[in-house]
């Protein structure tokens, strides 16, 4: 898949171990494996993909702290990546080339 801008490829696991580090028990992502595919350049969100058998995706807003609310990370789940790329990536590369 191409990116478009703001978002790039990013496979850093740097960002997966950031996101362990961020969710709490009973965040819709605790304890489940997820791999970084790609991040937004002017925000600290990450599309990860769920490495639970499921082929889901996951846009997360890490915030670079230890949360206790379950509500943190922001999380959003996508069915295909092209489900991500229609409701994230699209209308965010349209918003950028507005500004």
């Amino acid at each position: 898949m191409e990116y478009l801008a703001p978002w790039l490829p990013d496979k850093d696991l740097l960002l997966a171990e950031e996101l362990l580090r961020e969710v709490p028990k009973g965040h819709v992502l605790f304890q489940i494996p997820v791999s970084p595919i790609a991040r937004r350049l002017d925000r600290d969100d990450v599309l990860f993909s769920i490495l639970d058998g499921s082929d889901r995706f996951a846009t997360v807003h890490l915030t670079w702290s230890s949360e206790t609310n379950p509500a943190w990370p922001q999380t959003r789940i996508f069915e295909s990546k092209e489900a991500w790329a229609e409701a994230v990536m699209k209308p965010d590369n349209a918003a950028s080339l507005d500004k």
